[in-house]
């Protein structure tokens, strides 16, 4: 087991722009959804984090995120 997983509790990732998210199931998992630009709930605009309180956000796809990563980049 690596450094910090032993710590780990799966957790959602939000897009910061959208507020939609996913699951980060295993610290591997939350480490490319930071590559990739995926934000903690505590570091969404106010906007966003209505949204994800109210259950509006809408859980995206690991390919979604990579597409989206990869567009930015």
């Amino acid at each position: 087991m690596k450094k910090g997983e032993e710590d780990f509790e799966p957790h959602p990732m939000y897009e910061p722009k959208t507020g939609k998210f996913m699951m980060a199931d295993t610290m591997e998992e939350h480490l490319i959804f930071k590559e990739l630009g995926l934000v903690h709930e505590d570091e969404l605009d106010e906007k966003h984090k209505g949204k994800a309180k109210k259950g509006g956000a809408v859980v995206i796809s690991f390919m979604e995120a990579v597409e989206d990563g990869m567009k930015e980049k």
